[in-house]
């Protein structure tokens, strides 16, 4: 396989001087930049967004074998924003890791542009509060990633349809959807086992000094292709009707709905590394993980069921636009409910201290996650009124005390940010190497 660029070759300027992320709209531009100086490149309007918002793809020839990538896959994880226009710039400086490998390559910029505009720290120096503080990450049905045709599924978003033509038209070797995670080491989601592959996506995390990360919140249980790599389950496995249900919640994955005997793979790159957590002692008396686990799970059902209620008393105040956050909250701690009893039935067995790892970091961002929307939600009501008494200051202040006690307690112990050009120089990597690897 050709050398690859190593963190240093990675032209993040100007986001990198910032520790910021592109939007959507500023991917468009360089996009569009790069196709009017590179002749041979195209850029193409793949179509609109439920918003009305474009998705643009950068074409760059190079070869009769295809692949896409895609950036923005969750409004929450905008890594891939940057990582496609360093893709972009790579692949435009010669023809190394176009015509060399026989590829031509399909960069989408990101194919969430209506969630990832409600995401405005993006454009901020990456910090935790303001991460959480202004979140947005909607309702599984509403995500285009999670919304490709399934049985007892059939209710496919715009978006999820543009990707889907796009996967059909292609009909690319090697598919790469862009994902970051928040904490921890770096792990990988592939659509089969396929060793040659798995071991250089650990070794390319090695050279960008990223740990692995053996377990994730989604991924427990999960087949694995070797340490740190895990195979997407089938469809049926993950797709279920809870009962008394018109269907289920939420339809297939990306990686399920790829052309036969391709490959693909999800690069989930963290952006800060892996939090200080308590440990078990050996002597006696002392928590082991089993207990540690279970600690876990009760704090995030009752943070949980304080939010909960806390959405149950502010939803009949709220005007009808506050529902874009009130049910992406709503769908956080249905989310986070499951994970507290998935979770606490884990407790019973054995317990690995990644999967501790894992709970922990969950139980730890999923309530500021539910929080910062539930604030920004009720920030959409005015100062009470006279003829509005009902709406009284414990609706604003009781989640504000919650969110900034919580945000206190995991910036004590959260390190600095990753360095932007290794969680991008990562991304960058993966997709170069499965590119040069192929199916």
């Amino acid at each position: 396989m050709r050398a690859l660029p190593g963190p240093e070759g990675i032209d993040l300027a100007p986001w990198a001087a910032r520790h910021a992320f592109p939007s959507p709209g500023e991917v468009d531009d360089e996009l569009a930049r790069i196709a009017a100086t590179h002749p041979r490149c195209r850029l193409e309007r793949l179509g609109l967004s439920r918003g009305g918002r474009p998705v643009t793809m950068l074409i760059v020839p190079g070869g009769p074998r295809h692949v896409v990538v895609v950036g923005g896959p969750h409004p929450n994880e905008p890594a891939g924003h940057l990582t496609v226009l360093a893709l972009a710039r790579l692949l435009t400086r010669g023809d190394n890791l176009t015509s060399g490998i026989g590829c031509t390559w399909h960069l989408v910029g990101c194919i969430d542009p209506d969630g990832a505009a409600l995401n405005p720290w993006t454009g901020m120096p990456l910090d935790l509060t303001a991460y959480h503080r202004h979140f947005y990450r909607p309702p599984l049905a509403a995500q285009p990633e999670w919304t490709f045709p399934a049985p007892g599924f059939s209710r496919p978003l715009p978006e999820t349809t543009i990707l889907h033509e796009l996967l059909t038209a292609v009909r690319p070797e090697v598919y790469v959807d862009l994902h970051n995670a928040d904490f921890g080491g770096a792990f990988f989601v592939v659509n089969r086992p396929h060793p040659a592959l798995s071991g250089a996506l650990r070794d390319a995390a090695a050279r960008h000094r990223i740990p692995l990360g053996h377990e994730g919140i989604d991924t427990i249980g999960w087949a694995k292709d070797g340490p740190a790599v895990h195979v997407m389950p089938p469809v049926g496995e993950l797709v279920i009707t809870p009962p008394g249900a018109d269907g289920p919640s939420h339809g297939a994955s990306s990686l399920h709905h790829l052309p036969p005997g391709a490959i693909g793979v999800m690069p989930e790159v963290p952006l800060w590394p892996a939090r200080t957590l308590p440990a078990p002692s050996t002597g006696p008396g002392t928590p082991g993980y089993p207990e540690l686990m279970r600690r876990t799970a009760a704090l995030l059902h009752e943070r949980c069921h304080l939010l909960e209620e806390l959405l149950d008393r502010a939803l009949p105040h709220l005007p009808g636009d506050a529902a874009v956050f009130t049910d992406a909250a709503a769908d956080t701690l249905k989310a986070a409910a499951s994970c507290a009893e998935l979770w606490r039935t884990m407790a019973a067995g054995p317990v690995t201290r990644d999967q501790y790892a894992a709970a922990a970091d969950g139980a730890a961002c999923l309530p500021l996650r539910a929080a910062g929307m539930l604030l920004r939600a009720t920030a959409t009501v005015p100062v009470p009124l006279n003829s509005r008494p009902a709406f009284t200051g414990a609706e604003r202040t009781v989640p504000t005390e919650a969110f900034e006690s919580w945000d206190k307690d995991l910036r004590a112990t959260a390190p600095a940010p990753y360095p932007l050009h290794a969680v991008v120089g990562l991304q960058t990597a993966t997709a170069l190497t499965a590119a040069a690897i192929g199916p």
